[in-house]
């Protein structure tokens, strides 16, 4: 993931109008929010901090990518990561307080990788339903 950083205005669904992205892959994410016709609103600027542990000593907080509201008044929290950065220790730690934090909630996590793809937490954990 090049890590390209610019800002794109004139957006509808963003409450500001106007989105900072942080790579290309965010950049992409944020036209693709625009225009599916099942998100309600997206915003970047969203103010959420989830605490988790690093490493089990350093307390430190996750501001995740995007806070998305469906047409169907649902909220999501989507995160934008390229490989290898999906797999990484500090990934994996944000990943599960974002995770436990969506859930207290009644929201839902997503990770956002190249070529669109969309991971939900059912393809990192297996299934215990078998």
């Amino acid at each position: 993931m090049r890590s390209i950083r610019g800002k794109l205005k004139s957006l509808k669904k963003s409450p500001f109008g106007e989105e900072n992205y942080d790579s290309l892959l965010e950049r992409d994410y944020m036209i693709e929010l625009e225009q599916n016709p099942s998100v309600k609103s997206w915003t970047k600027k969203h103010n959420i901090k989830i605490p988790y542990k690093f490493l089990r000593f350093f307390n430190k907080n996750y501001l995740p990518d995007f806070l998305v509201e469906n047409q169907d008044g649902t909220k999501e929290i989507h995160e934008g990561k390229g490989l290898p950065l999906l797999f990484w220790g500090s990934t994996t730690a944000k990943r599960k307080a974002a995770e436990e934090y969506c859930e207290k909630k009644g929201w839902k996590y997503k990770i956002i990788t190249h070529g669109k793809q969309v991971f939900y937490k059912s393809n990192f954990v297996k299934s215990h339903e078998n």
